[in-house]
């Protein structure tokens, strides 16, 4: 696996809201080291969930640019932005974004439909359903899950290809204490024994054990960058 890297350069992204224009995220400049547990936190509309979109490849940015696994991604066509995304990003949606017609292993194996993962996709995936507690539940659909139950499968679906670069927009926000620790540590392990860059945006003080930085936004723009020592 290529060193995980990932970059944002003077990055802006703006909305529209009716006939008025604003900034979600406004001028970013920010780099992740390979390894380290990245929380970004802060108020509802502060730009969290903006700027991962943006870093995770589902986004263009209105200015700047993302360099992600070492490409400068200015300028690129869709089709390479997809393709870096499906072998490179994991993506934990807050909506979760499971398909309701499939099973919890079904969700998690759509995540390997890459050639070099199709032939041992269901193992993979059953590893990862058990991972985060649910091997029992590998048959059911969304709808005969709880919200909790959907997040997890959600969180196996985006920590089943190994990726390079893990966002994840607050996973822990439907788990109860035990869950959510289950779930903190499989991130953390992923970043630590693998080296990739896990970007987690939350507001769960939670999770502030397992990180090695905190970026607190604030209007479109990092208020704060911590180091922490983490024990």
């Amino acid at each position: 696996m290529p060193e995980a890297s990932l970059a944002a350069k003077n990055i802006s992204v703006r909305y529209r809201s009716g006939s008025n224009i604003g900034s979600a995220v406004r001028n970013l400049s920010v780099r992740f080291q390979p390894g380290e547990v990245v929380l970004l936190m802060g108020p509802s509309g502060s730009g969290k969930t903006s700027l991962l979109s943006v870093l995770g490849c589902l986004r263009t940015p209105d200015e700047g640019s993302v360099e992600l696994m070492g490409r400068d991604l200015h300028g690129c066509r869709e089709g390479a932005l997809v393709e870096l995304r499906r072998r490179h990003v994991g993506y934990v949606f807050q909506g979760f974004r499971l398909f309701k017609a499939l099973t919890a292993l079904e969700n998690v194996k759509v995540a390997l439909d890459i050639e070099s993962c199709r032939a041992e996709a269901g193992e993979r995936a059953g590893r990862a359903l058990a991972a985060v507690g649910l091997q029992a539940k590998h048959r059911l659909k969304p709808a005969e899950m709880s919200g909790g139950e959907q997040q997890r499968v959600a969180i196996a679906r985006a920590l089943v290809k190994n990726p390079s670069v893990i966002l994840a927009d607050e996973p822990t926000a439907a788990l109860d204490s035990a869950a959510g620790a289950q779930v903190a540590n499989l991130l953390m392990s992923a970043a630590r024994k693998r080296g990739a860059i896990a970007l987690i945006a939350t507001h769960d003080p939670r999770l502030l054990p397992v990180a090695d930085r905190v970026l607190r936004m604030i209007d479109g723009e990092i208020a704060d960058d911590s180091r922490r020592t983490v024990f």
